[in-house]
């Protein structure tokens, strides 16, 4: 398929965790000839969240579109769809950040900001909290960021470990490789 006749489509899903979900939608992508680029779905309480970014021709991709809500009636589901295009190429540097701390509230906040003050975009973010073994609530944040190429990686790597100490966070910020 020629990047021209491409055309993507974003799902986000959310709805009680129930067995038959994931099957029901891939099986609706494929039946519909659209391709699934990447998607991504976790359980959160007795919640079930799921991330979808299709591609295929605008025929596919309008079938999909039409399959949706019943899809969504059938598990109980709020899904939402949005049409988009394919990411442009950006001039940046991916890092892997990961902070663990002390779990209190505010800190992916403070976290965020940072990134944003210092014009770096955050390409994903993982969070949980959870009790260490002496019961302390330790907080787990993993990033994916581009630092832009024109950036000093080590001046921002250096402010971002001194913004963590100064916040008792333990962080390490290094290349991405896949």
């Amino acid at each position: 398929m020629s990047m021209n006749n491409q055309h993507f489509l974003v799902v986000t899903g959310l709805g009680s965790d129930k067995i038959g979900v994931l099957e029901a939608f891939t099986k609706a992508s494929k039946q519909c000839g659209s391709n699934i680029l990447e998607s991504k779905l976790t359980t959160m309480g007795a919640e079930c969240v799921f991330l979808a970014h299709l591609t295929g021709t605008w025929n596919a991709i309008a079938k999909l579109e039409a399959t949706i809500p019943q899809l969504a009636q059938q598990f109980g589901y709020n899904i939402q769809t949005k049409r988009t295009f394919a990411r442009p190429l950006e001039n940046a540097l991916p890092y892997h950040v990961q902070v663990v701390a002390q779990d209190r509230s505010g800190i992916l906040n403070e976290l965020s900001l940072f990134f944003a003050q210092q014009g770096i975009r955050v390409e994903k973010m993982e969070c949980e909290t959870y009790t260490a073994k002496n019961h302390t609530p330790l907080t787990s944040i993993v990033f994916l960021i581009n630092i832009p190429a024109k950036s000093h990686v080590a001046t921002i790597r250096e402010r971002f470990i001194a913004y963590c100490e100064d916040r008792n966070l333990d962080a390490i910020m290094e290349p991405f490789k896949n």
